[in-house]
């Protein structure tokens, strides 16, 4: 049995900086089959990908970022959950489908859809020798965001991706997870709260060393202390808001 797929998907990390090299169309065309090729609940393909190459739309969209990578890399995908076509058929059966993409089964369904096609786009990037950043930054302004992408009604922009070849001086490197019997469960979920508590101590041990390592002492917080403070911040309140302008959880 080979061990590529796993030793590729260990080393994952999210890069930040990139060469200044196009990623070519043959590439983004696989990796978009690659993506098509996961999962999809009920053959439903709740998704769609907007590939941003237009260097005023990039622009756009690093203003509700604010981080420079949504313009400075190979090629920017955003990922849609997308219910159009779906109420396109809708329209054209009269089956009165919106029940079931307008309510909550549905927001999940396609959150899940494109979270997949997301994943394989990463795993297949990461193997030709591309870097990949998540940005769950773009729901910093989803109006904003619908707006220069023309989303129509129905649709979603969740997060996007930045990939292109890692600048040499990258230096990335994995974080480490959270221990593997704290996030495996066997037949039941472990609730024992002193045992969950020591091994998030040592967890936070290893982080905060993990840190300064990679600092050279400058930065030291727990994984506790910086989920805390980004937990107890208040995130994003109008989503609830942007998603019933969209069209989604209205029933």
């Amino acid at each position: 049995m080979s061990d590529h797929v796993y030793n590729l998907l260990k080393k994952h990390h999210s890069v930040r900086s990139f060469k200044k090299e196009p990623i070519s169309e043959e590439h983004i065309k696989q990796l978009v089959e690659a993506g098509q090729s996961a999962s999809t609940s009920s053959y439903l393909q709740t998704y769609s990908i907007i590939g941003v190459q237009d260097p005023e739309i990039k622009e756009d969209l690093k203003e509700v970022s604010g981080q420079p990578y949504v313009v400075e890399n190979g090629y920017l995908f955003v990922f849609v959950m997308d219910y159009y076509r779906h109420s396109i058929i809708n329209e054209e059966s009269k089956s009165n489908m919106e029940t079931s993409f307008e309510s909550a089964e549905g927001l999940l369904v396609g959150t899940i859809d494109a979270t997949l096609v997301a994943q394989n786009i990463a795993a297949t990037a990461e193997d030709m020798g591309y870097g990949i950043v998540y940005l769950g930054s773009l729901r910093n302004d989803i109006e904003r965001v619908r707006e220069v992408l023309n989303l129509p009604e129905h649709t979603f922009p969740l997060f996007g991706m930045a990939l292109g070849v890692p600048e040499d001086d990258e230096g990335g490197s994995p974080k480490p997870r959270l221990p593997f019997e704290h996030v495996f469960h066997q037949d039941r979920y472990n609730t024992d709260k002193e045992q969950q508590r020591e091994t998030l101590k040592l967890y936070d041990q290893t982080v905060s060393e993990y840190y300064k390592a990679r600092t050279n002492g400058e930065r030291s917080e727990t994984w506790s202390n910086q989920i805390a403070n980004f937990m107890s911040s208040k995130q994003r309140l109008d989503m609830l808001e942007q998603l019933n302008k969209a069209g989604f959880i209205r029933k």
